[in-house]
């Protein structure tokens, strides 16, 4: 299964000096994400919020997460920036943009930012979406490597048959997402 929060922090890792894109469903998620990062980053990476671009070229050594009032201006004002992001001083820390799912700084994005758009292509992350599973397909992958389905490997762990390691937990914790419970 994939991991929303890591996949959000690896994005934001492989821009060290440029954008990274986090894209979000609604404004109470886009809340809960900033903290997240907040909370889960360096504090060497001193994570600020600012609302505007210019603002956050103004703090290259600074993680800067951009929390637009106007996603449109925003995807704008970054495609037209490139120059200065990376002249120097070299930006030590990259702007973060949080931007709606299919909201307007997205479409801006796709249709009249080629620039920035190719620039942040694989530096972007959608942790609702990664969060989404299949559940037949993530069954199947689950029983392949551990050679049972998930409940019968549940079992196995509830009885105190196999060994307390952080591995264990981790694939007890992932069985727990995939148990289909028998209706009494």
């Amino acid at each position: 299964m994939r991991n929303a929060i890591q996949a959000l922090l690896n994005a934001i890792d492989r821009e060290v000096g440029g954008v990274a894109i986090v894209r979000c469903p609604d404004f109470g998620l886009r809340e809960w994400l900033v903290e997240q990062v907040e909370s889960l980053v360096p504090n060497a990476a001193r994570a600020l919020r600012v609302t505007d671009v210019e603002a956050a070229l103004q703090q290259p050594d600074r993680l800067t997460l951009l929390i637009p009032r106007n996603e449109r201006d925003a995807v704008l004002d970054l495609d037209a920036s490139r120059d200065r992001i990376l002249e120097p001083p070299a930006r030590s820390q990259p702007i973060v943009l949080f931007l709606l799912r299919d909201g307007e700084g997205e479409h801006t994005l796709a249709s009249e930012a080629p620039s920035l758009r190719s620039w942040v292509s694989g530096s972007d992350a959608d942790p609702e979406a990664l969060a989404e599973i299949d559940v037949a397909k993530e069954r199947e992958a689950f029983e392949a490597v551990q050679g049972a389905p998930p409940e019968t490997w549940l079992e196995r762990w509830r009885s105190g048959r196999m060994e307390m390691t952080a591995a264990n937990f981790r694939t007890a914790f992932n069985a727990s997402l995939l148990e289909i419970e028998e209706e009494r």
